[in-house]
């Protein structure tokens, strides 16, 4: 895991622990913790960045992982063709969700977290009650696998998006299917609800992005654009735009009440693989398999950072729900937290306080020293001297022991 200054590029920190394509991470509903999905799952503290638990068991391959709404319980499925829960606190796992007969691709939680609804390469969407570990329904009617299923905002509704070139709805009480949306001529990659729930938007391998109303399955609008298959498409906050990743090696937004291409985000130099709206819905954070997250302002559509570090595709990525942090999730193993605040005279002495103590920890003997030498440093400002004297003895006592 590394932590890096957002403007300067400079890594703060770095802690490795995975030793698999991490394939997932996800911040807690409270944003003091990380869980992310390898070959296991890993904790780990949002702010010190240190690993607090592994929670091993699946005998395969951790394919997603989440929170449920109240961060007590974690729910990750894997290609061992179970999910699993877990108490957060303690790590420990409290119960194995068996019934799928393939790999299980993605699980989330229903808005209350009495629920799980899991879809599987075997064709199937599955609702499971929390509290027993019971299979309570098997939606069935996909002809290929299921990609993934989400639950409506309000619990009442699941959707799901497959390789049989559909989304399906259904209804979350009864396990009854309400509508097959057809107009996909490929692949669903992706399929998410908007945040009051009146609208469902997919893409797909077929590079169109197509919006749904939810209470009918009616298609509302196709938006063209982009020239090759879609990964991901996502709405604001506000339910007013829609964000896009796609192989094209561009992320584009639209206008969600005419499906106008408003911006094409240019910069990437290889298959844009997710894209995410910051909480305030004023940024945009996008992976690639150029290595690179890139942060983009998403009114203008300028590109704001490129944040450079991971060494192979970065596959996924999440805001803290403050918005304050970005976490990536990559095939080299790692996951990495960014600092994504807007970059203020106050960060920015920050950072130069930082790069000021880790230079002179790494060439002093002794605390007191190295406070001299700030004090002394006449290039720096009295606020930049401030802020690093302040922090001096917690970065003297975290410094690295001498090698003997």
């Amino acid at each position: 895991m590394k932590v890096w200054d957002v403007v300067t590029g400079k890594e703060t920190l770095t802690l490795k622990g995975h030793t698999h394509f991490v394939n997932s991470v996800v911040f807690s509903p409270d944003g003091t913790r990380l869980a992310s999905a390898a070959n296991e799952i890993k904790l780990w503290d949002a702010s010190t960045s240190p690993e607090t638990l592994t929670l091993k068991g699946h005998a395969d391959v951790v394919l997603n992982v989440t929170f449920s709404p109240d961060g007590t319980r974690i729910a990750s499925s894997s290609a061992d063709r179970t999910v699993k829960l877990w108490d957060a606190a303690a790590g420990q796992e409290t119960v194995t969700l068996k019934g799928h007969t393939k790999a299980v691709l993605s699980a989330a939680f229903s808005p209350d977290g009495t629920r799980i609804v899991s879809a599987s390469e075997d064709r199937t969407v599955k609702l499971w009650d929390v509290a027993t570990g019971k299979e309570t329904f098997a939606l069935k009617g996909h002809e290929k696998e299921v990609l993934s299923a989400v639950f409506s905002p309000d619990g009442t509704q699941i959707a799901s998006a497959s390789w049989d070139k559909t989304v399906k709805l259904w209804d979350a009480a009864t396990g009854q299917q309400a509508a097959t949306l057809k107009g996909h001529n490929h692949w669903v990659l992706s399929v998410g609800f908007s945040p009051d729930g009146t609208q469902i938007v997919s893409s797909s391998e077929d590079k169109t992005i197509k919006l749904w109303d939810a209470a009918t399955g009616q298609e509302m609008l196709t938006l063209k654009g982009h020239k090759q298959a879609v990964h991901s498409a996502v709405f604001s906050p506000d339910g007013k735009r829609i964000a896009s990743a796609s192989y094209d090696l561009t992320v584009k937004l639209w206008d969600a009440a005419t499906g106008r291409e408003t911006a094409t985000l240019n910069g990437h130099s290889g298959v844009v693989r997710s894209v995410a709206f910051s909480p305030d819905g004023t940024r945009i954070a996008s992976t690639s398999n150029d290595r690179t997250l890139k942060l983009w302002n998403a009114v203008t559509g300028q590109q704001t950072a490129s944040l450079k570090g991971h060494t192979n595709w970065v596959r996924d990525v999440v805001f803290s729900p403050s918005g304050a942090r970005i976490a990536s999730a990559s095939y080299d193993g790692t996951v990495k937290i960014w600092d994504a605040r807007p970059w203020t005279p106050e960060l920015r002495a920050q950072s130069q306080a930082r790069g000021l103590l880790t230079v002179h920890r790494d060439r002093v003997k002794s605390l007191e020293d190295m406070q001299a030498y700030i004090r002394a440093d006449e290039t720096i400002s009295d606020v930049v001297r401030k802020q690093a004297l302040d922090w001096a003895e917690l970065f003297w006592k975290n410094r690295e022991p001498e090698q003997e």
